[in-house]
């Protein structure tokens, strides 16, 4: 395949403070990654570490939209099925509804401490839900971009530069685990380190937030010329905001698209994986980087349309997304408002 996404299938069931429950709502940044991808492109993989259970939740859509199951593994019982509690802050908390019990209380006091996200308890369950470096190496040899949220060791590294070898180009959405190793590369060797760091992928994807955190500034206008000398694509998104192309020292704004009425976007969950897919494929397919970041946005539009990926990635809403791309890339060239 051209292009493939790696990352973990996650499915939700959403507790809302009102006392709303959403169940079974397909998940995980790989996974929407994929969903952008399969928006743009027939010729995508999606590659996960799965459950025998996983059609019971995604079988219905991989056979709607015609997506290969080649590179699912097959490793545990079940797929990765979590709840997700909200608290009145807005922050939330993500656990296994197979792992331990919590009372509200105790969840909310693992919230207040820091803590976003509680794994299985076992280790070795928790590691076959998720794919290794060795796992993707064989799909990499054939494919044009991937995604990936694999964590930078020097081992990962190393391996990702040999076998991008013939022209794989990688697309890494840093991960939450990976954010504070950043900072302390930044910290200990500053823009150098971070480019060492960087040095086995061709683009990175990061949002403010992780900016924020790693180099130790709020403001874009501190972060903008700080991504700028790592001298290598970035996709820098946001938020609600929008986001931001940054290749060749000179950055591209495009705000938040709306492509329904306000009334009609549901759950911005995945949008930033579901953008970044979009942008990975932009990019290696040759676009501008204006261009390149309209369609992240775009694409980014439909999958908040509902809870979950976006249902029908037919060649009719294919054609419209590029259609919607084109007129908004013809506006912002020209300097008009959208």
């Amino acid at each position: 395949m051209k292009y493939i996404a790696d990352g973990a299938t996650i499915t939700n069931r959403l507790l809302f403070l009102d006392g709303r429950v959403k169940d079974k709502i397909m998940g995980g940044g790989g996974f929407y990654a994929y969903t952008a991808l399969r928006m743009c492109t027939d010729d995508c993989l999606y590659l996960s570490s799965v459950g025998k259970d996983f059609d019971d939740f995604y079988g219905a859509w991989f056979d709607a939209n015609k997506c290969s199951r080649d590179g699912l593994f097959v490793r545990t019982e079940k797929t990765m099925f979590n709840d997700l509690k909200y608290f009145p802050d807005g922050s939330y908390i993500e656990y296994s509804i197979y792992g331990r019990k919590y009372t509200d209380e105790e969840l909310a006091d693992l919230r207040r401490s820091g803590i976003m996200y509680l794994p299985v308890e076992d280790p070795d369950e928790q590691r076959r839900h998720y794919l290794t470096m060795e796992d993707l190496l064989p799909f990499m040899d054939e494919a044009k971009g991937m995604y990936t949220s694999q964590a930078l060791t020097d081992h990962n590294s190393e391996l990702m530069m040999e076998h991008k070898k013939n022209g794989c180009q990688i697309m890494w959405e840093i991960p939450a685990t990976s954010v504070e190793v950043a900072h302390q590369k930044y910290k200990e060797g500053g823009i150098e380190g971070m480019k060492h760091y960087l040095r086995a992928i061709d683009i990175l994807s990061i949002n403010r937030n992780e900016c924020a955190i790693i180099f130790e500034k709020q403001t874009d206008d501190e972060i903008i010329p700080l991504l700028k000398q790592l001298e290598l694509p970035v996709y820098y998104r946001v938020g609600t905001d929008g986001a931001y192309m940054i290749a060749e020292h000179k950055d591209y704004f495009v705000p938040m698209i709306s492509t329904v009425e306000k009334e009609k976007e549901i759950d911005p969950t995945g949008c930033g994986n579901s953008s970044t897919g979009a942008a990975l494929w932009a990019w290696c397919e040759g676009y501008d980087p204006l261009m390149t970041c309209v369609i992240g946005n775009v694409v980014a539009s439909y999958n908040v349309r509902q809870y979950g990926p976006f249902l029908d990635m037919s060649e009719e809403n294919r054609a419209q997304m590029m259609s919607i791309c084109n007129e908004i890339y013809e506006k912002l060239k020209g300097g008009q408002p959208l």
